[in-house]
């Protein structure tokens, strides 16, 4: 999984992140697709946004993955610049 600022291997990698978002934003933290996943010849993406009971849309990205033999092999975390006030 490559992220703005880190890459991260395997599934125990990639929990462990899952698991530090909770810690930062608290357990109402959560993700929400904006749409349907969209993909063609192995390659794949969908469009979310993230965040919590008080502030609903924290975070907004898309994910572009390429799939092999039906599973993802490699993830882009692509985050979007945070929206002016």
């Amino acid at each position: 999984m490559y992220e703005p600022t880190n890459i991260v291997r395997g599934r125990t990698e990639i929990s462990r992140i899952a698991a530090s978002l909770l810690e930062q934003f608290g357990p109402t933290f959560t993700f929400h697709t904006d749409g349907s996943a969209v993909g063609h010849h192995g390659l794949g993406h969908l469009s979310w946004h993230a965040g919590t009971e008080d502030k609903p849309i924290t975070v907004t990205g898309t994910d572009i993955g390429e799939i092999v033999d039906g599973r993802i092999s490699r993830l882009w975390v692509l985050l979007n610049l945070p929206l002016e006030k």
